[in-house]
């Protein structure tokens, strides 16, 4: 066994690892997609390195061939559609197999050309190369793009460059082989694959890492959600409400006095019928997306307490918008079922606040709504007072 041989076999055991991970990661995910069209790929580029081992034996070399080169432009297209999938860039199906059909016509009118043709070469080359830059256009049509994004780029960049210099490395290192069954025993067979292997790899492993996070973000943001309403749970309102919060705390300037962030909680009294309870918690989720602000975070922090961080909001605006909202909840809850009350305590973040302190100002004025009866709104203006002695004087 020569060694390109052994990088064919080597590549061809890759591509089923990789495959099956693929595979793996869309059935563990259904609704990353994306991975059900690399796992087809890998699948194909698999097929054809095996053509290589196989077309090394003599047996049947036209066919091996076309089986080679086909299968290889089905792995390019495979993943251009699965990367327009997960960038969300429309590429119709049909063009992927207007690619393949085209392909395999050019193939079958080059393959038995003379093998040290340059022209050949070229044009063996020039389908891979430019579905690889088909990618990277792909890539450069998503309309925010991270620094990994850029790193793809330049790795589809670097793939289709690889294959158009091919021709030139066939030359260099003597040819191709003068039949198809020579061609693994060449220099050029043992550059090429060597070569390709390192990339493939690198494409393969890449790509898996890329669907793997976005699994792993999916799975983080379904943890911080709350199932019936949809918004964030107490920890997921938690963590985002101290990540921005102290964003806001480090920019600020010394001596510098910005209340700029409102922190509203609001309670309703609860229902006493399971399926009341839930239809009024949609209904009461549903009503609060729809007068917060645009930018708020809205989480659920119990069955029937909600919470607004609205940035860019201050202690008289966040009260303005908590009345619209109290009239609105209490007229369509009201509907719903009788007897209900609303109470609202609002507070606003005062230099170098941080979430906890929002929230113990925020609690305290809550209760204060709830004392004074319900269905009224009231604030907590200043950090200076101690809402604990207050509770206990």
């Amino acid at each position: 066994m020569n060694g390109a041989i052994l990088v064919f076999w080597v590549i061809v055991a890759l591509c089923a690892v990789k495959s099956a991970a693929f595979f793996a990661l869309a059935r563990f995910d259904p609704v990353n997609r994306p991975a059900l069209w690399f796992s087809g790929a890998f699948l194909a580029a698999g097929i054809s390195f095996l053509g290589e081992i196989v077309l090394a034996t003599g047996f049947a070399p036209g066919p091996t061939r076309m089986v080679i080169a086909v299968a290889m432009v089905i792995m390019f297209v495979l993943i251009a559609h699965g990367i327009a999938r997960r960038y969300r860039i429309d590429m119709p199906a049909g063009g992927g197999l207007a690619i393949v059909a085209a392909s395999s016509l050019l193939y079958y009118l080059i393959l038995d050309l003379p093998r040290a043709d340059f022209t050949r070469q070229m044009l063996y080359q020039i389908p891979y190369a430019l579905l690889s830059f088909l990618a990277l256009s792909v890539i450069s049509r998503a309309r925010s793009k991270a620094w990994y994004d850029w790193l793809f780029m330049a790795l589809f960049a670097l793939i289709g460059l690889h294959f158009l210099g091919k021709p030139f490395l066939a030359r260099w290192a003597g040819g191709v082989g003068a039949e198809p069954s020579a061609f693994s025993a060449t220099l050029y067979a043992g550059l090429s694959t060597a070569s390709g292997a390192i990339l493939l790899l690198i494409l393969s492993s890449a790509g898996l890492a890329l669907l793997l996070a976005d699994t792993a973000g999916r799975l983080i943001r379904r943890a911080e959600r709350d199932a019936q309403t949809g918004l964030l749970n107490r920890a997921g309102f938690a963590t985002h409400a101290d990540r921005q919060l102290l964003t806001l705390a480090q920019a600020e300037k010394p001596h510098e006095e910005r209340r700029d962030v409102a922190l509203t909680l609001i309670a309703v009294n609860r229902p006493t019928q399971p399926r009341t309870r839930e239809q009024s918690a949609a209904a009461l989720a549903a009503l609060i997306l729809s007068v917060a602000p645009r930018d708020a975070l809205i989480g659920r922090m119990a069955d029937f307490e909600f919470a607004i961080l609205a940035p860019g909001s201050n202690l008289f605006a966040a009260r303005h918008t908590a009345e619209e909202l109290r009239k609105k909840l209490r007229a369509r809850l009201g509907e719903m079922e009788g007897g209900l009350t609303l109470s609202i305590g609002i507070t606003e973040r005062e230099p170098g606040d941080l979430y906890a302190d929002l929230l113990a100002r925020g609690l305290w004025a809550l209760e204060e709504a709830e004392r004074a009866g319900g269905n009224c709104v009231r604030l907590a203006a200043h950090s200076q007072f101690d809402p604990l002695g207050i509770r206990q004087g």
